[in-house]
């Protein structure tokens, strides 16, 4: 279970890739759930710390902490249930 710090952080976090257009706080849970380094990392990371980016050529939103970097590429789609995407999660060790 995630911590109260690491959870609102990663609401934080969320509000800045909806900012560029994608809706990724599951997967930021998902990920800080699967891999404790990365939540750890994340959670000890001053916000103001965060850097934040976005490619649009390749889909992708992500951030980059001190020696991290984590990056989403996005796939949307829509089938007779309606929109839908999925979201891969890259980490980049420096």
């Amino acid at each position: 279970m995630l911590s109260e710090k690491l959870t609102k952080k990663l609401g934080t976090i969320a509000k800045e890739f909806e900012k560029r257009g994608y809706t990724l706080e599951e997967d930021l849970i998902e990920l800080c759930e699967t891999r404790e380094d990365i939540a750890e990392r994340i959670e000890n990371t001053k916000f103001k710390k965060i850097e934040f980016f976005q490619d649009e050529e390749l889909n992708s939103v992500g951030l980059t902490l001190e020696d991290v970097q984590v990056e989403f590429f996005v796939t949307e789609g829509e089938d007779e249930e309606g929109p839908w995407y999925e979201a891969e999660a890259e980490i980049i060790f420096f």
